[in-house]
């Protein structure tokens, strides 16, 4: 159940036994990545009669706070500390097990050291030196740029005041105290026993466990050879099964038997509607609706006749989203005194029950589009009648289809919509393994692309049939469109088309944003011509471009740059009134320029492109990951 304290929201789940224990999260998009099996862990260990306590940290998740807020570090440990004394309090256990993975390891050693008094610690493949896990960080943004996703973005400008890693960011002495941290050094006999389960620094993780051991700690050391399939991109994570089941095993092995104080029906806070988590201008909510989750942005001051905004997952991630964007324009919207709902589709995020496993077909379905329906359902029954979505790339498609299937919903913002109809196992096999038409006809113009060919590194051929293929189909729906225009007569069926005119029938207000480099646009090229001039038709429907805007909206300025535009265009279009003043303080970018049916140039600021991390973990093509 959802449970809010201090600056933090949390899950609790309950359990009759008397041994607790407390979820320490991992940083940032590894976060992000591992939520679903990080929450089957805390399913597995309540099931094996202990009570877990999950958690966002401030500044992280569905908490309070901000990233780039001052004393980050230090807020993360007391939030661990704190979560401890809440689950004793909540669930009467007599004693208290700390898991971490990866950062949230090293921060669960350093809590649990300063605590004195946690029974049982398990890090996973932790970050054992805080100097090499910065190092880590900033390899893993450096390959990203070396991608075709980050071909257009900007460098660092300091790296030694900003360290970021696919959307997530550590700020200033942040950054200082962090590389200082060496458990080897920092935690000496942080808990009367640890299991540590080692993955890439296995140098590091023998010596750890070595220094415990000579300071009394009863050690367990074994490899997490599942580490690499699960910290991937959340639609192809995998949960760890074997490694869960040892955490699981290793946490009930020693737990005393006797019952827990009070049973789960007599826990506190068990209504849901009561729980808060009070902001400045806003107050949030979780929801359970049907077998959906959400959280509800309600501002204190609401705006007359406005609409409510729904967020849907990007991809298999769960409600905050690429970079956090969800949570930060949730807030920055009730600034202006308009309500959204962050929503859990079936089977993601903390949705009940959780999906077994997650595919393209699962994201991109019917089922998708008409929860979607159901959470603006949700919000009519609360008062707003007027609802309109926001969506990155499978969210976009999502978005797209409820605007056109709910009554209820007036608009639409799409960030890099990939398809506005999936054709499933029909779409060209293989097609989504390439990148824009842009980015090879600039890779073209480059020596090095030239030498990669003659070395039998890339594959010319393959890649002239694909924009053949798309010059190809172009040609062809523009000419059928043009003569349906000229004519009258229908001549084929174009499901594209017709969704589109069902949009402006029924006068939704859609906007499309696109990155200059990503694929999507090159599908909105193919059924609409080169400038999109089909879209004049349907002047509702609205599509630009953002430059430098990557496709997972991995940097800051390109989360930026998105929530400016769809702020302008939810005033301009869909309230038809002028931004407020507040909202000019918060934005810090110029999106001005026109906005008109076929592409407009928006000079923002700098940001990535396309949807590729630089692969930690080999991946399959996908629609709405970050792996190329």
């Amino acid at each position: 159940m959802p449970v809010v304290f201090g600056e933090c929201f949390g899950w609790l789940y309950p359990a009759q036994g008397s041994a607790g224990v407390v979820l320490c999260n991992p940083f940032g998009y590894d976060a992000l990545c591992t939520h679903r099996g990080w929450r089957k862990l805390a399913e597995r260990i309540a099931a094996a009669g202990m009570p877990v306590l999950r958690f966002d940290y401030p500044g992280a998740g569905d908490s309070a706070g901000l990233e780039d807020d001052p004393q980050r570090l230090n807020a993360w440990l007391d939030a661990i500390v704190e979560a401890t004394l809440r689950l004793r309090e909540w669930t009467g256990v007599q004693s208290v097990s700390l898991v971490g993975l990866r950062l949230g390891a090293s921060l669960a050693a350093l809590a649990a050291q300063r605590m004195g008094d946690i029974d049982g610690l398990v890090l996973l493949a932790p970050a054992v030196s805080g100097r090499n896990y910065l190092r880590e960080l900033r390899a893993h943004r450096q390959r990203w740029l070396s991608t075709t996703a980050g071909m257009n973005a900007d460098p660092i400008a300091d790296p030694d005041a900003y360290v970021e890693a696919f959307g997530f960011g550590l700020y200033g002495s942040d950054i200082v105290q962090l590389a200082a941290i060496d458990l080897r050094c920092d935690s000496h006999a942080p808990a009367r026993r640890v299991l540590l389960l080692d993955s890439s620094d296995r140098k590091g993780a023998m010596e750890l466990a070595d220094h415990y051991r000579s300071n009394g700690v009863a050690v367990e050391r074994q490899a997490f050879d599942e580490c690499d399939r699960f910290m991937i991109e959340a639609l192809y994570s995998e949960e760890p099964v074997e490694a869960f089941s040892r955490v699981s095993a290793w946490l009930a092995l020693d737990s005393p038997d006797a019952p827990a104080g009070p049973a789960a029906a007599d826990l506190p806070q068990t209504d849901v509607s009561a729980l808060a988590l009070a902001l400045p201008h806003a107050i949030e909510r979780p929801v359970v609706f049907g077998s959906y989750f959400g959280i509800y942005c309600e501002p204190a001051a609401p705006r007359s006749g406005a609409p409510a905004m729904l967020f849907v997952n990007t991809g298999a991630s769960h409600h905050i989203g690429d970079g956090r964007i969800f949570v930060l324009f949730a807030r920055r919207l009730a600034a202006l005194g308009i309500a959204s709902l962050r929503m859990d589709l079936s089977g993601l995020g903390d949705a009940a029950p959780a999906a077994e496993t997650i595919t393209l077909d699962t994201i991109y379905s019917d089922t998708s589009c008409n929860d979607a329906a159901a959470g603006a359902d949700w919000l009519v029954a609360q008062g707003h009648a007027r609802v309109v979505t926001f969506g990155v790339c499978g969210g976009a498609f999502v978005g797209l289809h409820a605007c056109a299937r709910h009554p209820n919903i007036v608009g639409g913002f799409g960030v890099n919509l990939q398809k506005f109809i999936w054709d499933g196992a029909a779409r060209e096999p293989g097609a989504q393994q390439f990148a824009s038409s842009k980015v090879y006809w600039r890779s073209a113009l480059t020596g090095a692309k030239w030498s990669r060919a003659l070395q039998g590194q890339s594959h010319p051929l393959r890649i002239a049939s694909v924009l053949g293929w798309r010059l190809a189909r172009r040609c062809w729906l523009a000419t059928i469109g043009w003569l349906e225009h000229r004519t009258g007569w229908p001549l084929t069926r174009n499901e594209v088309r017709d969704i589109v005119r069902t949009l402006h029938t029924k006068g939704v207000q859609m906007r499309l944003a696109y990155g200059e480099f990503d694929v999507g646009l090159d599908e909105a090229r193919v059924q609409f011509g080169a400038r999109l001039g089909a879209l004049q038709h349907y002047p509702g429907v609205r599509a630009v471009t953002l430059p430098k805007l990557d496709h997972a909206l991995f940097t800051r300025p390109a989360r930026d740059a998105v929530m400016a535009d769809a702020e302008k265009w939810l005033f301009a279009d869909v309230i038809r009134a002028a931004v407020p003043a507040v909202a000019a303080a918060m934005v810090s970018t110029d999106t001005t320029g026109a906005m008109t049916p076929a592409l407009s140039q928006h000079q923002l600021v700098s940001a990535p492109t396309d949807g590729a991390t630089g692969s930690r973990a080999t991946a399959p093509p996908y629609l709405d990951g970050v792996r190329p």
